[in-house]
């Protein structure tokens, strides 16, 4: 992320944390209270520092600060991450909560919607109007 982004993002209200060890920064991800939610932003460990604890860390002390429900938005391409949130207690929503969610909590365009999904966690959540139900079941024929 280039500087610039990175004022615009703190001007916007990201507040970012940081993963030091031995004095190099090894992670970063930012938190943003938009509305009624917080939103985890631009989550990035170094890979050499990857698979040590280091998101999860920075993931559970974001969720901490929360005081409001926590939703995680990011390309559905990238099922590594998706995988690392689900494991760290959050849950993707269905197509339609998605759209409804980015387009009310992020300003993205339509494309970046399109190619993206939304993980929720925290507490609260039925106060936005999120149902728990969150994956439709998978339907089997015999």
């Amino acid at each position: 992320m280039s500087t610039d982004k990175l004022q615009h993002e703190i001007d916007d209200g990201v507040e970012f944390w940081g993963y030091e060890d031995a004095g190099a920064l090894m992670g970063v991800m930012g938190i943003q209270p938009v509305q009624d939610v917080t939103l985890i932003r631009h989550a990035y460990v170094r890979t050499n520092s990857q698979k040590r604890g280091i998101g999860a860390q920075l993931l559970a002390h974001l969720v901490e600060l929360a005081a409001s429900p926590v939703l995680i938005g990011t390309w559905a391409d990238a099922v590594w991450a998706i995988r690392f949130y689900e494991r760290n207690g959050f849950q993707v929503v269905g197509p339609e909560e998605k759209d409804r969610l980015l387009r009310r909590y992020w300003s993205i365009p339509e494309r970046q919607i399109e190619t993206s999904v939304v993980l929720v966690g925290g507490t609260f959540l039925g106060d936005i109007g999120i149902t728990p139900d969150l994956h439709p079941p998978t339907t089997r024929t015999t």
